[in-house]
């Protein structure tokens, strides 16, 4: 049988441990990165519980010794960095369920969050039962560069079977670089046609807002999208 062919646009720092991850599991990969992070400085206060939102937050932290107090971390991937603290982590990987599940526990409490400087907004309502300082870690970046525009036009002209969006600024910089290189239109069309994947519902809404029909895995991480491309190449192959 024929391979399946995605395509991914992780950040420089995680694009090869993904693409390696996918091609174990019987994919073949294009990838090219379409954001970059960029480390800022920060002191933390001291505080009850930390919120971590993500791997690079949590390297970050890690690496400047920024953890103060319980840590709650986004998902399995960001508890993993931070394995030398027993991290609680949501149910499911977004900031949503981190809200609704936490916030009862965080009631009073002095909480410290870390994060991107494009982070949802969710979190910051945790302010209404909390005293929340939010800690921007990092920023990030679209990249418009004749490779990101390559990308675009391979995913326009119909050349994988699967295109991974694993945040919303991903999906930002797709479509900004889509205008660059002049072949919006046949993207949106094309993003329709193959299978169009989200790691978790910001993306997914991300995507809905320029009319692409995007599927979702069950986890929200690589892990969950690999289970959800296994499937489907199964179910095409009976």
């Amino acid at each position: 049988k024929d391979r399946m062919k995605v395509a991914i646009f992780r950040p420089q720092e995680y694009i090869r441990q993904t693409e390696e991850k996918l091609r174990k599991a019987g994919f073949d990969v294009i990838s090219t990165p379409l954001i970059e992070l960029e480390e800022e400085n920060v002191d933390v206060r001291g505080c009850d519980y930390t919120i971590v939102t993500s791997q690079t937050a949590a390297r970050i932290a890690l690496k400047r010794d920024l953890i103060r107090g319980k840590v709650i971390a986004i998902g399995p991937k960001t508890a993993e960095v931070l394995s030398c603290y027993e991290a609680l982590t949501p149910s499911r990987f977004d900031s949503e369920t981190l809200f609704n599940e936490f916030r009862d526990l965080l009631r009073g409490k002095k909480v410290n969050l870390l994060r991107s400087d494009k982070g949802s907004e969710i979190l910051k309502k945790l302010s209404n039962f909390c005293d929340l300082k939010e800690y921007k870690l990092y920023r990030i970046r679209i990249l418009r560069n004749e490779r990101s525009r390559e990308i675009v036009k391979d995913v326009a002209m119909g050349c994988v079977d699967a295109a991974i969006f694993s945040s919303r600024l991903i999906v930002e910089s797709f479509m900004v670089n889509s205008k660059d290189a002049c072949v919006f239109d046949d993207v949106l069309k094309s993003l329709n046609s193959i299978k169009s994947i989200a790691i978790g519902p910001p993306t997914k809404r991300k995507l809905e807002e320029y009319g692409v029909k995007a599927l979702m895995p069950k986890r929200y991480d690589f892990d969950g999208v690999i289970e959800l491309l296994t499937k489907m190449k199964e179910i095409s192959e009976r």
